[in-house]
């Protein structure tokens, strides 16, 4: 059996998506019978295509793209599966036609494609993949408004129709999807994650920037963007350091749009280290002996990466109770959950002063994830989809 799994976007930007595709395909690829590779446009064509988002998302186009990681490094951690990339719509429709099933992600721009540019007719059977949240719970910004009622309404239900099925992540992308698309194949499959293995490379690994023991060491990882929470970040870090100033060392890594907010931040308050982006392969380290893993998403998420990673480690999570966040953090068990600002800072502040939670946070993580079992049963699911 060949799987296409297809990215608009390059696997050298090193986002989750990304690390997704290559971790499924390498994996997939190492199972008795098949042959996964992922299938992505060339620089040109992406850039090309990204003005659909940029018109989408009414933002001015961006042409610049920000590559984190090396096609050699990519080409290693893919193993036996390979990475192909298409110069335009006649070579990707080419190129897919060579596989038994294609998976992408469910973001509307996608199902334009495969619906108007190359066709569902013209292909193999599609699965999309719901990475991208399908609704946004407690939305209140413009655009995760305007995402969620394209996303709930017939335009987005015309483009992703003649998809197979669809791959969720989160119980809400579930119910959602199965309203929207009541014939359709739909599995539920959390991400696969390796917390035992995570852990152990961050004891391989020489930590990117240094920590100061005599302070509780926050850390806050992604990229630098509105949807992450920059803004409620930097309101929390004023609120916080009114009472905790000397105590507290706030480690920030990423980048994004909103890098200047941070930088802003880190020039008013002399506890505040930014460390830029640290490569998904160094990562583990940075959370090695850091205190505390703090995500401000106020979004949602389909599935997360940064809690797991965190909790493998040993370290807690503090959040808010968003989707994605509260299907992996049991509060007061691995983690906590806010439901507001200032339930967010009281719970920081009970951290920073000596709090701890009782529970063992390494098993409970290992318990909750396993990476095998994960792929076979998305496997499964695209062998019965067929």
């Amino acid at each position: 059996m060949r799987i296409a799994i297809f990215n608009t976007v390059q696997l050298e930007t090193a986002g989750g998506m990304e690390h997704f595709c290559i971790q499924t395909a390498k994996h997939l690829s190492g199972l008795k019978g098949i042959q996964a590779d992922c299938v992505t446009m060339d620089d040109a064509f992406n850039i090309r295509y990204n003005k659909l988002h940029s018109f989408y998302f009414l933002r001015k186009f961006n042409q610049s793209t920000l590559y984190r990681e090396s096609r050699k490094s990519i080409e290693t951690r893919l193993d036996k599966a390979d990475y192909l990339k298409c110069a335009n719509f006649i070579e990707l429709t080419k190129t897919l036609r060579k596989y038994d099933l294609i998976y992408s992600r469910n973001e509307i721009t996608e199902a334009f494609l495969f619906q108007y540019l190359v066709g569902y007719h013209r292909i193999p059977p599609v699965i999309f993949g719901c990475h991208c949240p399908h609704r946004y719970i407690g939305a209140s910004t413009f655009h995760s408004r305007l995402h969620n009622i394209l996303y709930s309404s017939p335009i987005y239900t015309h483009l992703a129709k003649r998809a197979t099925g669809f791959h969720t992540i989160s119980k809400n992308d579930t119910q959602a999807i199965k309203e929207q698309f009541k014939h359709h194949h739909v599995k539920k499959v959390a991400n696969p994650f390796d917390a035992i293995g995570y852990a152990a490379r961050a004891n391989e690994l020489k930590r990117p920037f240094d920590l100061d023991s005599s302070h509780y060491n926050i850390l806050w990882a992604g990229r630098l963007t509105e949807q992450k929470g920059i803004t409620q970040l930097c309101d929390l870090i004023d609120i916080v350091n009114r009472t905790h100033n000397k105590k507290i060392a706030w480690h920030i890594c990423g980048n994004g749009e909103l890098k200047e907010k941070i930088l802003l931040s880190a020039a008013e308050h002399s506890n505040v280290y930014f460390h830029g982006h640290i490569d998904r392969e160094t990562m583990p380290a940075a959370y090695a002996n850091v205190n505390l893993f703090i995500s401000t998403s106020q979004w949602g998420e389909t599935y997360a990466y940064t809690p797991r990673e965190a909790n493998s480690l040993g370290i807690p999570v503090l959040s808010y109770n968003i989707s994605g966040y509260n299907e992996i953090i049991d509060d007061g068990i691995n983690g906590k959950l806010a439901e507001s600002l200032d339930d967010f800072s009281t719970s920081l502040k009970w951290f920073a002063d000596g709090n701890k939670l009782r529970s063992n946070i390494k098993k409970h993580i290992q318990a909750k994830t396993d990476s095998l079992p994960a792929y076979k049963q998305l496997l499964h699911f695209f062998q019965s989809c067929l």
